[in-house]
């Protein structure tokens, strides 16, 4: 099922934003999340979701660049090794950054990565404590208001909806 979430954004990088993020069909709410999140975290001028890079894949996020090579490329929750491959390949002056929604699924995916694709010192991954995803997308509703905050060094809050959750941040 389709789905429209909007947001009301307060962040250290973003004061006072709304958002609006659709869930596709084949998309799951934790997708969702892991984009709101990576939008949150990595936000800068210009930082856009869901639009074309003009190449065979397409990000979750993009800063775009100059000549049509984006500044900064990301990726949440699964990407085939092959997409991978061909993006550290490809974009070698961008910033690549792999977002995952456990600990434990991104050692595994790291690992995999470390060991199969060339140039993969140029990446960057980031996860949650497990569970972390799954309680925010539990607790989305269709107008939503998102406080993220820092709690500690590596370890990130957020206020949504009148309910507060913490997860660590892994590198």
């Amino acid at each position: 099922m389709i789905e429209k979430f909007s947001f009301e954004l307060h962040t250290p990088k973003i004061p006072h934003e709304k958002l609006i993020l659709v869930k596709e069909m084949h998309e799951l709410r934790n997708h969702v999340v892991l984009k709101l999140l990576a939008y949150c975290l990595f936000h800068t001028p210009g930082l856009k979701i869901e639009v074309s890079a003009g190449m065979h894949y397409k990000p979750d996020l993009m800063v775009p660049g100059d000549h049509g090579v984006p500044q900064v490329w990301i990726d949440c929750g699964q990407v085939a090794l092959r997409k991978v491959e061909n993006l550290a390949q490809k974009l070698r002056t961008t910033k690549v950054i792999f977002v995952k929604e456990t600990a434990r699924e991104l050692e595994t995916f790291k690992k995999l990565v470390v060991k199969k694709v060339e140039h993969a010192d140029r990446l960057a991954f980031l996860a949650f404590e497990t569970g972390f995803a799954a309680a925010l997308a539990s607790a989305l509703q269709r107008t939503n208001h998102f406080t993220l905050y820092d709690v500690a060094e590596n370890v990130i809050g957020v206020a949504m909806n009148d309910e507060v959750f913490e997860s660590a941040l892994y590198f």
